[in-house]
């Protein structure tokens, strides 16, 4: 089985409290993917990274890297400030200065961000944070649309081969249905399970292939 969980945005609780649902789950052969966009916005990115890289010491553990990841490492090189606070970067700044005393990335928070994956590619799906570009091979999608692309990836008629599973958008902005409702779109087949955790909504966890699913609340 394969647990997929969507974007957390420094809600610690929330993960925290998925988690504690589906680990009960969880055997050894299963495998266990992040979809990107573990800091901002809320107060605890620091604490989300924690429990990540424990996560890794434990589990058979995927971490996929999200265009807020992106941002934040930019920032760290004084690049792109403006756009980073923008979307909810101060949050993030504020979480490691109190737990550390000042903005510093521990060695392994380091290695968390420097090492994080552009998709998942099983024989049955393709994992990725934002999406892709249709008709192009997954192997030649550019960093920038899987961490940032939208309306071009799940507005375009198109049939992926695999199915895809993303995150980066809320759903509630793809389908206008409650914030809590994953989309799931067998015609595209293509599924999005960011139930906007970081908006006031839950953290979903998809599993496959049996597509059931696990909230935070």
């Amino acid at each position: 089985m394969f647990y997929i969980i969507g974007d957390i945005h420094g809600y610690y609780n929330k993960l925290s409290g998925l988690f504690e649902k589906i680990k009960k789950h969880i055997t050894d052969d299963d495998t266990i993917i992040f979809l990107g966009d573990y800091i901002d916005r809320g107060h605890y990115s620091f604490e989300v990274i924690e429990f990540l890289i424990d996560l890794q010491h434990n589990y058979n553990t995927i971490c996929l890297r999200g265009n807020h990841e992106s941002m934040f490492l930019d920032y760290l090189q004084g690049k792109e400030i403006q756009l980073y606070m923008y979307n909810g970067g101060q949050a993030t700044i504020d979480s490691y200065i109190k737990m550390m005393g000042a903005l510093r990335l521990p060695e392994d928070h380091k290695a968390f961000f420097n090492n994080l994956k552009l998709y998942h590619e099983t024989d049955n799906f393709i994992a990725v944070h934002a999406g892709m570009r249709p008709g192009i091979p997954v192997e030649l999608q550019s960093s920038y649309d899987m961490t940032w692309i939208r309306d071009e990836f799940y507005v375009k008629q198109y049939r992926w081969p695999k199915l895809v599973v993303f995150g980066h958008t809320t759903t509630i902005n793809i389908t206008g249905l409650p914030i809590y409702e994953i989309y799931d779109d067998v015609n595209k087949n293509i599924i999005g399970i960011d139930t906007g955790a970081g908006y006031g909504g839950p953290l979903t966890c998809l599993r496959l292939p049996d597509k059931q699913i696990f909230q935070s609340y």
